[in-house]
């Protein structure tokens, strides 16, 4: 009796360490070899036809970028991507680099040619469907950084309030006072609790502000942050399965499964301030030729060089 007790130990202890070794290699394979649903490509002539090849940005295993996309429509129609931001997170050091891009950055798109990155998703979808519109973006960001894209989420302003309401507010650290007149949104400097129709003014606004969309991208960020802050803070870590699950209700389209956004919660429960780093794009604003509206518009013309160089540096952190 007492050896069959002592097998029926060894056995369960041999499951649990099945499982345990099973869990941990589920969770290397989804954080170190992430698919890539798309690689950069590079001009390979002056008529700018292109061909598939390896980044030009040196990138380290265990890193993955994941492109969040905020879509302007608040129906069925095509809509813009109004707010483009690439996270990058280092799945070995913990850090995290974000790259804000500015929804008038001058790229080109396969039909189209030359015309801004925020049309991008407009065009997708008019070709096909919501996950075209999401991987024209990801094609345009990814060739525009050099970098590849494991994944992707979309949301439009119907679900971002979602979300944040979801989460009971965001908690939002401003530098400066935001004061926008066409929403009536008006915020001091310092530490403010958001509702979801509040942060999305202030993910919106730009127009009275000092610095127009560059500092909108920068609140854009603050959000961000915030919302990252209260989904892994330790004390919620046992809720984030259930708040993950009602967030991917409301996002219009993404490639990751809840299961890799609880990974990915896990991973990086408490991270702080100092393990994140934000960056803008480097550039000049431009008039030139728009195809798709047929008149001259305001562009964002990237500087290539410069746009490498904050590349190189978000990578390697």
């Amino acid at each position: 009796m007492k050896l069959k007790k002592r097998w029926v130990g060894v056995i369960s202890g041999l499951l649990i360490i099945g499982l345990i070794v099973v869990g941990y290699y589920w969770k290397w394979q989804t954080l170190h070899q992430a698919r890539v649903i798309y690689q950069p490509a590079v001009l390979s002539s002056e008529n700018e036809e292109k061909e598939e090849q390896e980044s030009p940005i040196p990138e380290k295993k265990g890193r993955l970028n994941i492109l969040v996309l905020g879509i302007d429509n608040e129906g069925d129609e095509p809509g813009r991507s109004d707010t483009i931001i690439l996270v990058s997170a280092n799945m070995d050091t913990h850090q995290v680099s974000i790259i804000s891009i500015p929804r008038d950055t001058r790229v080109s798109l396969s039909g189209v040619g030359l015309t801004k990155i925020t049309h991008a998703n407009a065009v997708g979808e008019i070709k096909g469907s919501v996950y075209e519109g999401s991987l024209e973006s990801v094609k345009a960001v990814s060739d525009l950084l050099g970098v590849s894209i494991n994944y992707y989420v979309k949301v439009n302003f119907r679900g971002f309030q979602k979300v944040v309401d979801a989460l009971g507010g965001v908690d939002v650290s401003l530098p400066n006072n935001v004061n926008d007149n066409s929403s009536n949104l008006h915020l001091s400097a310092g530490e403010h609790h958001l509702s979801g129709e509040e942060a999305l003014k202030l993910a919106q606004a730009r127009y009275d502000l000092p610095r127009g969309d560059f500092d909108r991208q920068q609140n854009q960020f603050y959000i961000l942050q915030g919302l990252a802050n209260q989904l892994l803070d330790p004390s919620h870590i046992s809720e984030l399965p259930k708040i993950l699950k009602v967030i991917r209700q409301d996002l219009v389209d993404t490639n990751m499964a809840i299961s890799e956004m609880v990974i990915m919660g896990l991973e990086f429960k408490g991270i702080d301030e100092e393990a994140l780093k934000y960056f803008q794009l480097p550039g000049e604003g431009i008039s030139a030729h728009d195809p798709l509206v047929g008149v001259n518009v305001y562009y964002y013309e990237p500087n290539k060089e410069g746009i490498k160089k904050v590349v190189e540096e978000a990578m390697v952190w």
